[in-house]
């Protein structure tokens, strides 16, 4: 079952559309990594899904239902920076949201959940005086108040050092694992979304580009040959030919990626047989960011 579907989502802002057309599908025990550049409608997306934003146009599904206040009760949420009192302390942050939900046996919920996020015993700290780190993970615990079926997570890892970042990321982890919550986390981190995401969803200009599994994204990231030749056209017909099993891509200086044959010699020796020049062929591997790069587009790289 899909927790999260949109259909022809669109949102805009005095004229200029920010998400246009978007459909998103995320199910139910998903880590659902959400990717784009700075300004590619991320945030719109998010705060639309929780409800902050209304649409433009188009249609969301939470639950399978209609996104009603009901279903987006179902919802912990955590957009940009948490919203936190900096004069009270983390306790006291999590009773106030406790009792304005009207949860039952506030004190014990509180304070499981503190235990949880690692924020047992700060004591009477003021949360004006926490690291950011300790700050993400106390919006993190806010987010799980009201025991949510989905959380929303919008650039959670953003300004944490490698160690916190590796918190949060066992946190949401452990979230997905031990209590089932499916899980839709924004990050420009790479890295760290590597290791804990299951699907993708990757957006670019207010659309989706591609959502895809961890698995595949593995197998587009894996082991290949990349070959440079006198002739790219008549060199990859050539190859196509004789490999129908591989596959084959071109990119922009007009090299060519071999997918499915590990052997550099069986390609050099195809093409010399041919009379075709090999340039340069060597083994080759990309990695995570490269990948998205592509999606993302190359702006990224600045």
């Amino acid at each position: 079952m899909n927790v999260i579907e949109t259909y022809g989502l669109e949102k805009s802002y005095g004229g200029k559309r920010a998400v246009d057309h978007f459909d998103m599908h995320v199910a139910k025990g998903d880590i659902y990594g959400f990717v784009g550049l700075n300004g590619a409608g991320k945030s719109t997306v998010m705060k639309m899904l929780a409800g902050l934003s209304k649409p433009t146009g188009g249609d969301i599904r939470l639950f399978g239902e209609d996104a009603d206040g009901e279903a987006i009760r179902r919802m912990g949420v955590l957009i940009e920076a948490p919203g936190l009192y900096g004069g009270m302390t983390a306790y006291d942050n999590m009773m106030l949201k406790a009792l304005c939900l009207g949860l039952v046996d506030p004190k014990r919920k509180v304070d499981e959940l503190l235990g949880f996020v690692g924020l047992g015993g700060v004591g009477k700290k003021k949360t004006k005086q926490f690291s950011m780190g300790m700050k993400q993970r106390l919006g993190l615990g806010l987010a799980l108040l009201g025991d949510p079926d989905l959380l929303l997570l919008d650039e959670p890892l953003n300004g944490l050092d490698p160690e916190g970042a590796r918190g949060i990321r066992e946190l949401i982890v452990r979230l997905n694992g031990e209590r089932g919550i499916t899980v839709v986390i924004s990050s420009h981190v790479l890295e760290q979304l590597g290791r804990m995401a299951t699907r993708y969803g990757v957006i670019r200009n207010g659309r989706m580009v591609r959502e895809l599994t961890a698995a595949e994204v593995d197998q587009e990231c894996s082991d290949c040959l990349q070959l440079s030749a006198a002739d790219p056209t008549r060199s990859l017909a050539l190859l196509q030919e004789h490999f129908p099993q591989a596959r084959f891509q071109v990119m922009p200086d007009n090299s060519i990626r071999v997918f499915g044959i590990a052997d550099a010699a069986v390609i050099g020796s195809a093409l010399n047989d041919a009379g075709i020049a090999v340039q340069g062929l060597y083994a080759h591997r990309r990695d995570l960011e490269e990948f998205f790069v592509g999606l993302m587009g190359d702006e990224y790289r600045g």
